[in-house]
């Protein structure tokens, strides 16, 4: 039973990883505008961290069930002691590490030789919400450790880091946030170059490569 609800799993494995991403975007500031301060945008990527590594790719994905599941407990007790704890900057700097190291593994994958189908362009995407979540973090840190590298109407926090990081990523610019030192608008340049480099030449390619092969 377990075996074929783990079959079952490998075949969406990716696309299961996009809503759980999309779901941990969405579900933290609901909860904190709810009055309930968790961790819930941590703990899904640990989670996240947890299924790609587990189903990464079907020759490889039993064999690091076991480490990726230790990775998730040791990221999900760090972020969570370290939210509480006397160092607020460690939070989202393990977020930010842990999101670029994800999406690094999920990259590789994206690019390995083997056919173009919907499983790698949700992979694919999967690396696009990483790096904005990833950036979130980055952004959170350098806030926390020099206070006003980011400027807003009220306190910045993880969730306004990465609401910044994602307006960033889709340069739409609102200006409701903004940087404001030098290593905070340069992470920006870095992240809207990205974004666009990457939609532009990585997602592009493989939809029309699927496009193709269908």
């Amino acid at each position: 039973m377990l075996r074929r609800l783990f079959e079952a799993y490998l075949r969406r494995r990716f696309a299961w990883l996009l809503a759980l991403l999309l779901a941990a975007i969405g579900i933290d500031p609901v909860l904190e505008a709810s009055g309930v301060h968790g961790t819930a945008l941590e703990w899904m990527l640990g989670f996240g961290l947890l299924a790609a590594a587990a189903g990464a790719w079907r020759s490889r994905g039993a064999r690091v069930l076991v480490p990726s599941l230790g990775a998730f407990l040791v990221l999900g007790a760090v972020l969570h002691v370290a939210r509480f704890g006397p160092g607020p900057s460690l939070a989202p700097a393990v977020l930010g590490g842990a999101g670029l190291a994800m999406a690094a593994f999920l990259v590789n994958g994206v690019l390995a030789e083997g056919p173009v189908d919907m499983e790698r362009i949700c992979a694919a995407l999967c690396v696009y919400l990483l790096a904005g979540i990833a950036f979130g973090g980055l952004f959170a840190a350098l806030d926390a450790i020099r206070p006003g590298s980011l400027t807003g109407p009220a306190p910045i926090g993880l969730d306004g880091a990465v609401y910044f990081s994602f307006v960033t990523l889709a340069t739409l610019g609102y200006g409701d946030i903004a940087p404001a030192a030098s290593a905070t608008r340069a992470l920006a340049v870095l992240e809207a170059v990205f974004g666009q480099l990457y939609l532009a030449v990585l997602i592009a390619r493989l939809v029309s490569l699927y496009a193709r092969e269908r």
